[in-house]
């Protein structure tokens, strides 16, 4: 009889409407991984109970509710910062556990640190609610977890970077052994695709959702389309709290905050969907409009993982974006192609890559 081994799934929280990549990527790689008949008995553990992100209730819907296991064969944190990755690893009850860490970015140390203000406003994740709650990532916060990345980077078995860019920029920074590192993109559910028939509107609708902190550049875009001067053109707004001002221009509307599975309907309402952030560790919005079969606009500059960027219509400045959406150059984008950039990010794909991973790292001496 082949034996069995444990594999403990870690994140700050499983809820389903965290409204955050992060804690999202977590929510679906469990969510396959349970899912999966393999000789992996997987379990999950919320670091911090309950609704930390003060979801309303009537989004809130928690499903941690597997029984736990001390000292699982191997741990994985969905990302080195999630309190202290969990108190440093539980270091003396998981000796005898092998350690796996999924690593989105590294703009902890590249991107955030150049500025203490900026950094405040990025790390506020409680900025991506139309109420927000106490900004508890501080300052100090922000060195606790860059000192928690480099201890996990120092002392994991296995680093899981969501890009070939994340795990470049690890293998550059940290001169760690490449073989520590691999990539497994994050999943784009089975969920998001194409509408059968889309609804009709009277006018195109260009669409963005994000949580607006600094590096979604999402004003470059508003600024763009206040620009253009077509009646015969919307600009949908979802996310967070909205920073700008809108009501000057009555084309633009702000929706708020949506429920995750309302996603792909989202997606499909679009004609056009605008991302166009200055960086990401991934960009999974980008990937789940491309599965909706939904033309993406990109920004040019953008640090982005090239099978996120590529087949993307991409724009240098403001003033280009307002003419590309004045021209709707959009409808040039072959969707088709994009669509294939997807295929990686499907959820029996990534299990398939994720079990072999925890196989290879048991078999390690």
């Amino acid at each position: 009889m082949e034996k069995r081994h444990s594999v403990k799934l870690v994140s700050a929280s499983f809820n389903e409407q965290s409204g955050t990549g992060i804690l999202e990527y977590g929510v679906r790689l469990a969510k396959t991984l349970l899912a999966q008949k393999c000789n992996f008995d997987f379990y999950i553990h919320s670091i911090l109970k309950g609704n930390i992100l003060r979801v309303p209730k009537k989004l809130y819907k928690s499903w941690d509710t597997s029984k736990d296991i001390k000292v699982p064969d191997i741990v994985h944190y969905m990302d080195p910062g999630f309190i202290a990755a969990d108190a440093i690893f539980r270091r003396f009850r998981l000796r005898k556990s092998k350690v796996v860490v999924t690593l989105h970015d590294l703009d902890m140390f590249n991107k955030v640190r150049g500025g203490l203000k900026l950094a405040t406003k990025y790390s506020n994740i409680f900025a991506i609610l139309k109420k927000p709650g106490p900004a508890v990532l501080t300052p100090f916060a922000i060195l606790i977890r860059s000192f928690t990345t480099k201890y996990v980077i120092n002392h994991a078995s296995k680093f899981i970077c969501v890009s070939e860019k994340t795990r470049d920029e690890v293998i550059r920074q940290f001169n760690i052994i490449p073989d520590r590192c691999a990539v497994v993109y994050p999943i784009v559910g089975k969920e998001f695709k194409p509408a059968r028939a889309k609804k009709p509107h009277s006018k195109f609708v260009v669409g963005h959702f994000s949580s607006y902190l600094p590096n979604k550049n999402a004003g470059a875009l508003i600024s763009a389309f206040k620009k253009t001067k077509s009646k015969n053109i919307e600009l949908h707004l979802y996310g967070g709290a909205l920073p700008f001002k809108i009501n000057d221009d009555k084309r633009i509307k702000y929706f708020g905050f949506f429920p995750t599975q309302k996603s792909p309907a989202i997606f499909n309402s679009f004609d056009v969907f605008v991302f166009p952030s200055a960086w990401e560790g991934f960009g999974m919005p980008i990937m789940e409009a491309k599965r909706c079969k939904i033309p993406v606009i990109t920004y040019a500059g953008a640090e982005l993982p090239d099978i996120v960027k590529r087949n993307t219509l991409q724009f240098k400045n403001e003033a280009h974006l307002t003419r590309l959406l004045e021209q709707m150059a959009w409808t040039n984008v072959n969707v088709e192609k994009a669509y294939k950039d997807t295929l990686h990010c499907q959820e029996n794909y990534v299990a398939k890559q994720m079990i072999n991973l925890y196989t290879g790292l048991l078999d390690e001496k």
